[in-house]
């Protein structure tokens, strides 16, 4: 077979794929939970991750109301649930209902001012679009920077392939701003490379809308700065003058804004609970311990290579360590948070012929499982109307995609290009 029709090849399989998951996703899955979380009364509607955020800009920029302040949440409560929520955190977990509060850092409502005056369900409508086209720019990015240039059409293939795994999918079905983000890190980096240091500083000061995503990112791009500092002092004045700004203008819009955010976030971790990667599979105490463990190594790795060139393969290789701990020992369990593993993947996928024939069969395996089991599931259709957690069933592998990028990132040949 050729080149050529191998190209096409991939592109009518990764179409077949996005059908196929597209599919799974309005026939099962989200009438699926439709039932479960509306039709069974727990909710009035399920509005996603971006509604708590857009009420909260809209009441703070149009009607000067405190997004973080009670009046506001409940609004946002009785949009989710007909009903304003007062609950205390010393019941069973299993009782305590996520109160959809707005616990971002401020200056979000500077990305999301625009579409104050939209209607929602227009917004609604068009962030899915949006955040696809954001994902899929990241992916290129990506490949630009590891100096990548595989053709067109296998660009557009990976491209459908990404879109279509369960982790891209759930942020796209919730909105999640993590989509923006991972663009904002991609597009940094770009800049990087291109040294464009002050560019790659301010989206960085973007980024941290969601810090838990960027804060390890955030600590190597500082030390790699030290590294050479007369040449990349300005990532860093670029960085902490965005930052002083975004703050700045927080505190503008709403004094003190910084200790009420902290105390949203202290709620948050009681009534929507999450953990890493590593404290689920091994607890909290031996989870947390070799969580630490993880990141002192991973900066004494970072610190021999803060004098690496952007260009080179030992900065990509710590960056993209930096990303896979992220996943595993930050509190980003959820499925959504790994479009920071997009880096990482897209260099094993570079050097897939050095990869042994083991690590291929596993990648293939995990990422394929989804869409086998999606393809099953369409064509058996089990019952939608049913608290069964069949419909799950393609997202079960996916707490192990990070530690086998990891593994594979460990034991790869060092620095084969194709």
């Amino acid at each position: 077979m050729t080149s050529s029709n191998k190209q096409w090849l991939w592109l009518a399989l990764s179409i077949v794929v996005s059908l196929v998951s597209w599919s799974y996703m309005h026939r099962i899955l989200l009438p699926w939970e439709q039932y479960v979380n509306v039709t069974r009364g727990q909710m009035k509607q399920q509005l996603g991750d971006l509604y708590p955020r857009w009420v909260g800009t809209r009441e703070l920029l149009l009607n000067r109301r405190n997004p973080y302040g009670a009046e506001v949440s409940h609004e946002i409560q009785i949009g989710f649930y007909g009903h304003a929520i007062e609950q205390t955190y010393d019941r069973p977990a299993s009782e305590i209902v996520d109160e959809q509060r707005f616990v971002y850092p401020l200056y979000v409502v500077l990305l999301l001012a625009p579409t104050v005056h939209l209607d929602f369900a227009q917004l609604q409508a068009w962030a899915p679009v949006v955040l696809a086209l954001l994902t899929a720019a990241s992916l290129w990015l990506w490949m630009v920077v590891i100096r990548w240039r595989p053709p067109i059409l296998l660009v557009i293939s990976l491209s459908l392939f990404v879109l279509a795994t369960p982790q891209i999918a759930q942020g796209l079905r919730l909105r999640q701003f993590g989509l923006l983000v991972a663009f904002l890190v991609a597009l940094a980096t770009w800049c990087v490379a291109r040294q464009r240091y002050v560019l790659a500083g301010i989206l960085l000061a973007f980024s941290t809308v969601k810090p838990q995503m960027v804060f390890l990112l955030i600590a190597w791009f500082l030390l790699w700065s030290v590294g050479d500092f007369k040449a990349r002092w300005r990532l860093v004045a670029g960085f902490a003058i965005t930052m002083g700004l975004l703050i700045g203008a927080g505190e503008i819009l709403l004094p003190g804004w910084p200790v009420q955010f902290v105390h949203g976030l202290n709620a948050y971790r009681h009534y929507f609970p999450t953990t890493s990667p590593l404290r689920l599979l091994l607890g909290d105490w031996a989870g947390g311990g070799l969580s630490i463990l993880i990141v002192v190594g991973l900066f004494a790795f970072a610190w021999k290579n803060r004098k690496a060139s952007p260009d080179s393969e030992d900065f990509l290789d710590t960056l993209s360590f930096v990303l896979i701990v992220t996943t595993l020992v930050l509190p980003l369990l959820t499925p959504y948070n790994q479009v920071l593993l997009l880096l990482p993947s897209v260099l094993l996928l570079r050097n897939w012929q050095t990869i042994t024939r083991a690590g291929r069969l596993l990648f293939t395996s995990l990422v394929a499982w989804p869409w086998i089991i999606s393809l099953v599931l369409l064509l058996r259709q089990p019952a939608v109307q049913s608290t069964s957690r069949l419909p799950l069933l393609p997202s079960s592998l996916i707490l192990f995609f990070p530690f086998l990028i990891c593994g594979l990132m460990l034991v790869r040949p060092q620095y084969a290009v194709d």
